[in-house]
Protein backbone atom coordinates (compact mmCIF):
# COMPACT_ATOMS: atom_id res chain seq x y z
CA UNK A 1 0.00 0.00 0.00
CA UNK A 2 2.64 2.51 1.11
CA UNK A 3 4.25 1.73 -2.70
CA UNK A 4 1.35 2.96 -4.35
CA UNK A 5 0.99 5.27 -2.23
CA UNK A 6 4.65 6.14 -3.16
CA UNK A 7 4.38 5.73 -6.93
CA UNK A 8 1.07 7.35 -7.12
CA UNK A 9 2.65 10.45 -5.36
CA UNK A 10 6.06 10.50 -7.94
CA UNK A 11 4.11 10.33 -10.86
CA UNK A 12 1.97 13.21 -9.38
CA UNK A 13 5.12 15.27 -9.07
CA UNK A 14 6.59 14.21 -12.74
CA UNK A 15 3.87 14.85 -14.06
CA UNK A 16 3.55 18.98 -12.61
CA UNK A 17 7.03 19.41 -12.90
CA UNK A 18 6.72 17.99 -17.16
CA UNK A 19 3.84 20.54 -17.21
CA UNK A 20 6.04 23.28 -15.86
CA UNK A 21 8.89 22.52 -18.21
CA UNK A 22 6.55 21.93 -20.84
CA UNK A 23 6.00 25.67 -20.36
CA UNK A 24 9.70 26.42 -20.67
CA UNK A 25 10.53 24.40 -23.39
CA UNK A 26 7.11 24.81 -25.81
CA UNK A 27 9.79 25.79 -28.64
CA UNK A 28 11.02 22.08 -28.73
CA UNK A 29 7.03 20.55 -29.27
CA UNK A 30 6.96 23.24 -31.85
CA UNK A 31 10.05 22.04 -33.70
CA UNK A 32 8.74 18.45 -33.06
CA UNK A 33 5.56 19.04 -34.13
CA UNK A 34 6.60 20.89 -37.75
CA UNK A 35 9.66 18.13 -38.15
CA UNK A 36 6.49 15.67 -37.77
CA UNK A 37 4.34 17.75 -40.36
CA UNK A 38 6.80 17.61 -43.10
CA UNK A 39 7.80 14.04 -42.76
CA UNK A 40 4.03 13.28 -42.83
CA UNK A 41 3.57 15.50 -45.87
CA UNK A 42 6.38 14.75 -47.93
CA UNK A 43 5.50 10.82 -47.54
CA UNK A 44 2.30 11.55 -49.04
CA UNK A 45 3.56 13.73 -51.82
CA UNK A 46 2.27 15.04 -54.73
CA UNK A 47 -1.40 13.85 -53.99
CA UNK A 48 -2.47 16.69 -51.82
CA UNK A 49 -1.57 18.63 -54.79
CA UNK A 50 -2.93 16.69 -57.73
CA UNK A 51 -6.25 18.17 -58.01
CA UNK A 52 -5.10 22.13 -57.73
CA UNK A 53 -2.74 21.16 -60.37
CA UNK A 54 -5.36 19.31 -62.49
CA UNK A 55 -8.01 22.27 -62.30
CA UNK A 56 -5.21 24.73 -63.12
CA UNK A 57 -4.88 22.97 -66.21
CA UNK A 58 -8.27 22.77 -66.95
CA UNK A 59 -9.62 26.00 -66.42
CA UNK A 60 -7.79 27.85 -69.38
CA UNK A 61 -10.18 25.06 -71.89
CA UNK A 62 -12.59 26.23 -69.82
CA UNK A 63 -12.44 29.38 -71.05
CA UNK A 64 -11.46 28.33 -74.42
CA UNK A 65 -14.50 26.24 -74.48
CA UNK A 66 -17.13 29.45 -72.89
CA UNK A 67 -15.58 32.09 -75.58
CA UNK A 68 -16.05 29.35 -77.92
CA UNK A 69 -19.69 29.15 -77.20
CA UNK A 70 -19.83 32.98 -77.07
CA UNK A 71 -18.32 33.97 -80.46
CA UNK A 72 -20.98 31.05 -82.13
CA UNK A 73 -24.09 32.01 -79.73
CA UNK A 74 -23.35 36.10 -81.38
CA UNK A 75 -25.13 37.57 -83.32
CA UNK A 76 -23.38 40.06 -85.41
CA UNK A 77 -24.03 42.88 -87.86
CA UNK A 78 -24.53 40.57 -91.07
CA UNK A 79 -27.50 38.80 -88.92
CA UNK A 80 -29.52 42.43 -89.12
CA UNK A 81 -30.67 44.44 -91.81
CA UNK A 82 -28.53 48.07 -92.42
CA UNK A 83 -31.85 49.29 -93.49
CA UNK A 84 -34.36 48.71 -91.37
CA UNK A 85 -32.72 47.06 -88.60
CA UNK A 86 -34.65 43.75 -88.47
CA UNK A 87 -32.77 40.33 -88.31
CA UNK A 88 -32.31 38.73 -91.73
CA UNK A 89 -33.43 35.05 -92.55
CA UNK A 90 -30.04 33.90 -91.44
CA UNK A 91 -30.69 35.91 -88.19
CA UNK A 92 -33.94 34.22 -87.03
CA UNK A 93 -32.31 30.87 -87.84
CA UNK A 94 -29.47 31.21 -85.59
CA UNK A 95 -31.48 32.16 -83.18
CA UNK A 96 -33.65 29.27 -83.73
CA UNK A 97 -30.87 27.02 -83.40
CA UNK A 98 -29.62 28.06 -80.49
CA UNK A 99 -32.80 28.01 -78.18
CA UNK A 100 -33.33 24.84 -80.02
CA UNK A 101 -30.22 22.57 -80.98
CA UNK A 102 -27.44 24.27 -78.69
CA UNK A 103 -26.37 22.03 -75.41
CA UNK A 104 -28.55 23.93 -72.68
CA UNK A 105 -25.82 25.12 -70.88
CA UNK A 106 -24.67 27.46 -73.66
CA UNK A 107 -28.71 29.00 -74.99
CA UNK A 108 -27.39 32.05 -74.59
CA UNK A 109 -27.78 34.57 -77.51
CA UNK A 110 -25.44 37.37 -77.21
CA UNK A 111 -25.59 40.75 -79.32
CA UNK A 112 -22.48 42.45 -80.56
CA UNK A 113 -22.13 46.12 -79.60
CA UNK A 114 -22.57 49.05 -82.04
CA UNK A 115 -21.07 52.33 -81.06
CA UNK A 116 -25.02 53.44 -81.08
CA UNK A 117 -26.95 53.00 -78.05
CA UNK A 118 -29.80 53.33 -79.25
CA UNK A 119 -29.91 50.52 -81.95
CA UNK A 120 -28.18 48.10 -79.12
CA UNK A 121 -31.33 48.74 -77.40
CA UNK A 122 -33.51 48.07 -80.54
CA UNK A 123 -31.40 44.84 -81.54
CA UNK A 124 -31.82 42.98 -77.79
CA UNK A 125 -35.31 44.23 -77.90
CA UNK A 126 -35.77 42.53 -81.04
CA UNK A 127 -33.95 39.54 -80.53
CA UNK A 128 -35.56 38.79 -77.24
CA UNK A 129 -38.69 39.63 -78.32
CA UNK A 130 -38.03 36.64 -81.33
CA UNK A 131 -35.96 34.71 -78.58
CA UNK A 132 -39.80 34.12 -76.72
CA UNK A 133 -41.31 33.32 -79.43
CA UNK A 134 -38.72 30.08 -80.53
CA UNK A 135 -37.73 29.31 -77.17
CA UNK A 136 -38.78 25.74 -75.62
CA UNK A 137 -42.15 25.89 -73.07
CA UNK A 138 -41.05 26.65 -70.21
CA UNK A 139 -37.90 28.30 -70.75
CA UNK A 140 -36.89 32.39 -70.77
CA UNK A 141 -34.28 32.98 -73.46
CA UNK A 142 -31.60 34.98 -72.19
CA UNK A 143 -30.23 37.76 -73.88
CA UNK A 144 -27.24 39.53 -73.77
CA UNK A 145 -24.69 42.36 -74.79
CA UNK A 146 -20.89 41.76 -75.65
CA UNK A 147 -17.98 43.64 -77.05
CA UNK A 148 -16.70 40.53 -78.79
CA UNK A 149 -16.02 41.36 -82.25
CA UNK A 150 -17.07 38.68 -84.59
CA UNK A 151 -15.24 37.88 -87.37
CA UNK A 152 -17.75 35.94 -89.60
CA UNK A 153 -17.95 37.01 -93.70
CA UNK A 154 -21.80 37.36 -94.99
CA UNK A 155 -23.53 34.03 -96.40
CA UNK A 156 -23.56 35.61 -100.41
CA UNK A 157 -19.79 36.05 -100.29
CA UNK A 158 -19.30 32.29 -98.22
CA UNK A 159 -21.21 31.12 -101.40
CA UNK A 160 -19.63 33.02 -103.81
CA UNK A 161 -16.32 32.03 -103.11
CA UNK A 162 -17.72 28.04 -102.33
CA UNK A 163 -19.42 28.60 -105.71
CA UNK A 164 -15.93 29.86 -107.26
CA UNK A 165 -14.09 26.94 -106.36
CA UNK A 166 -16.47 24.23 -107.35
CA UNK A 167 -16.16 25.96 -111.35
CA UNK A 168 -12.24 26.16 -110.80
CA UNK A 169 -12.40 22.45 -109.99
CA UNK A 170 -11.58 19.97 -113.12
CA UNK A 171 -13.95 17.43 -114.08
CA UNK A 172 -13.05 14.28 -112.84
CA UNK A 173 -10.99 11.68 -114.85
CA UNK A 174 -10.10 7.90 -114.34
CA UNK A 175 -7.14 6.53 -115.28
CA UNK A 176 -6.28 5.40 -118.99
CA UNK A 177 -6.81 1.54 -118.64
CA UNK A 178 -3.83 -0.52 -119.19
CA UNK A 179 -3.51 -4.04 -120.12
CA UNK A 180 -0.92 -5.83 -119.09
CA UNK A 181 1.22 -8.78 -121.44
CA UNK A 182 0.76 -12.36 -120.33
CA UNK A 183 3.81 -14.33 -119.80
CA UNK A 184 2.71 -17.56 -121.59
CA UNK A 185 1.31 -19.65 -118.37
CA UNK A 186 -1.29 -21.54 -120.82
CA UNK A 187 -4.14 -20.47 -118.94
Amino acid sequence: MARRLAAIVFLAVCFMSVSSVHAQFGWINRACDSVVTDFKRNNCFPEPFLAPDRAAVRIPFHIMVQNGWRLENTLGDHYFNEVTGQLTNAGENKIYWILNQAPKQHRTIFVQKTKSDAVNQQRIELVQALAIAYAPEGTIPRVEATKEVLVAWPADRVDQISRAFQESAPDPRLPAVTTAKSSGSGM
